[in-house]
C-alpha cells in the first residue's frame, strides 16, 4: 500500500488552507489540487508498504515521537518542485516551526532506518503540497500562481503524527488515517 507518516494541518490553518485551495482552484483550473482534508506535512513516504510492516513502523516511530514536544507550525510562501519553469509539485512552505519539523523528521527517519526501512532519497524540505499541474505551466499560469506568493495560513498546533494510507483515484488521492501518534505521548488507534 502507498502510505506515509505526516503531521496533519489542523484548525485554524486547515480552514484557511481550504479557502486558499478554493481560490487557487478558480485561478488555476489546470492543476489537480489536493483535497483539503489531505493537507499535511509529510515526514516519510512509502510507495509500497506491506500491511504486515505497519506494526514495525509504529514501533519504530514511537520513540522519537514520544521524545518530541508539540510545537506551533505556521505555513506560508509558495514554492515548486523541482524548479520554476518545470513545476510538477506546487507547495506552501513553513514560516514557523520549521526547525522543530526538521528535527522531528530526522528523528523519525533515523528510527525507521534502524528498523530496516529505507531512508527517503530526497533531502527533507518542510512543506505542504497543494497541487500538481496537469501540464507544464505557460507564462500566464505561472503569473497566476505567482499572484498567490504572499499566501499564509494562521499558526496551528503540531501535536500529532498520523500514519496515512493513500488511495489514488479519480479526482485525486484519498487518505485514510490508520493511526494517530501524539508527540510526547502514547499512540491511539484511528478508529478509537
Amino acid at each position: 500500500m502507498r502510505a506515509f507518516l505526516a503531521v496533519p494541518v489542523t484548525a485554524p490553518a486547515l480552514e484557511a488552507g481550504t479557502a486558499l485551495l478554493e481560490r487557487l482552484r478558480v485561478a488555476l483550473p489546470e492543476v489537480r489540487w489536493v483535497r483539503p482534508e489531505g493537507l499535511h506535512l509529510t515526514l516519510h513516504f512509502w510507495p509500497n508498504l506491506a500491511e504486515t510492516d505497519v506494526p514495525r513502523v509504529l514501533a519504530a516511530a514511537q520513540q522519537p515521537l514520544t521524545g518530541a514536544a508539540p510545537f506551533q507550525a505556521s505555513f506560508g510562501g509558495l514554492g515548486v518542485f523541482p524548479r520554476a519553469g518545470d513545476e510538477r509539485v506546487l507547495w506552501l512552505g513553513m514560516h514557523g516551526g520549521d526547525a522543530e519539523a526538521i528535527a522531528l523528521q530526522a528523528g523519525v527517519e533515523s528510527a525507521l532506518d534502524a528498523a530496516g526501512f529505507s531512508a527517503e532519497e530526497r533531502r527533507f524540505h518542510p512543506h505542504v503540497t497543494l497541487g500538481r499541474p496537469r501540464q507544464r505551466f505557460d507564462h500566464a499560469a505561472r503569473a497566476r500562481w505567482g499572484g498567490f506568493e504572499d499566501a499564509t495560513l494562521p499558526p496551528c498546533a503540531a501535536s500529532q503524527v498520523w500514519l496515512y494510507r493513500s488511495q489514488p483515484g479519480p479526482g485525486g488521492s484519498r487518505y485514510e488515517v490508520l493511526e494517530r501518534l501524539p508527540l510526547g505521548g502514547e499512540a491511539s488507534s484511528a478508529s478509537g
